[in-house]
């Protein structure tokens, strides 16, 4: 099995102003611009909310997946709430509005991954996935608690569906502990430490609180990632996906394969032909 070592590390910079008043702030986990080594991942952005209320407007996406993470507190708009440890798997495919009226708690956290789609099923028709955490599938082992939100780890699987193949695990690890989750040899994947120290790879980098640590497609086959404990424990969220090495176009809230397509998305949205997210049933897994 091919051993995966750490190819380069990050770090989340220091949150700065959001787009929504003193309250807010934000960092970007993965800026946009360097889709060769992040493919298939556009960009992640880390938002925190320092108190309660109104979060944003009501806005479009369209060629993309939207993937957000309450990592603290909650979130509750017109399509229901989002606790801590739930996730919103938003395909918005030929276009959508969401985040309609929307209201935050304080100390709020959450990520927010763009991923792009591939060109099959860029317009394919929006959907909501709800993914609970008490509902998703966990794999344990002494000393590891492993959620599995998409994506397959051993014998456990989540019911996600992915236009994208996507894998997405918290893991929790106890002091000292190592875990060695296997990937699919030609995912690109990353890891952010949330709480703790690990070492990861075969070269055993060290990844503290705030690290993002990638590890690079290896070719066909199955993979794993050596991850190790410090001293007090580690919590880290692991993903992993297919690149889809497709040239794409960005702009605003919309991801398109050519400027005509980009300009069709900003037309259709003019013209109220995005449905609502609020409107539609989200597909909720147990």
């Amino acid at each position: 099995m091919l051993q995966r070592s750490i190819d380069r590390v990050t770090s989340i910079p220091p949150l700065g102003p959001g787009f929504d008043g003193e309250r807010h702030k934000a960092a970007l986990v993965i800026a946009p611009g360097d889709l060769a080594s992040t493919d298939p991942f556009f960009l992640m952005a880390d938002d925190n909310i320092t108190l309660e209320g109104r979060f944003g407007d009501a806005h479009p996406h369209a060629g993309l997946e939207s993937v957000t993470f309450m990592l603290k507190g909650t979130m509750e708009d017109t399509g229901g709430r989002l606790e801590e440890g739930d996730v919103e798997w938003m395909t918005a495919g030929s276009g959508i509005v969401h985040s309609e009226n929307a209201v935050v708690s304080t100390g709020m956290r959450l990520f927010q991954l763009w991923l792009i789609l591939p060109e099959a099923q860029r317009n394919m028709p929006p959907r909501v996935q709800v993914l609970r955490r008490v509902d998703m599938p966990v794999h344990a082992e002494p000393g590891v608690t492993a959620t599995v939100y998409s994506g397959q780890l051993g014998d456990t699987a989540a019911p996600t569906l992915n236009a994208v193949p996507v894998t997405l695990i918290d893991i929790h690890l106890e002091a000292g502990v190592a875990f060695a989750p296997q990937l699919p040899a030609s995912y690109n994947a990353f890891v952010v430490t949330i709480d703790g120290e690990v070492k990861a790879g075969a070269t055993g980098a060290p990844l503290a609180t705030g690290s993002v640590g990638w590890t690079s497609p290896m070719g066909d086959g199955v993979s794993s990632l050596t991850l190790r404990a410090g001293d007090r424990g580690a919590r880290v969220l692991l993903y992993a996906g297919q690149p889809q090495s497709i040239d794409v176009v960005a702009q605003g809230p919309f991801i398109a394969g050519s400027r005509d397509e980009l300009a069709g998305y900003y037309a259709a949205y003019r013209h109220g032909k995005f449905p609502h997210a609020g409107t539609m049933r989200p597909v909720a897994h147990a």
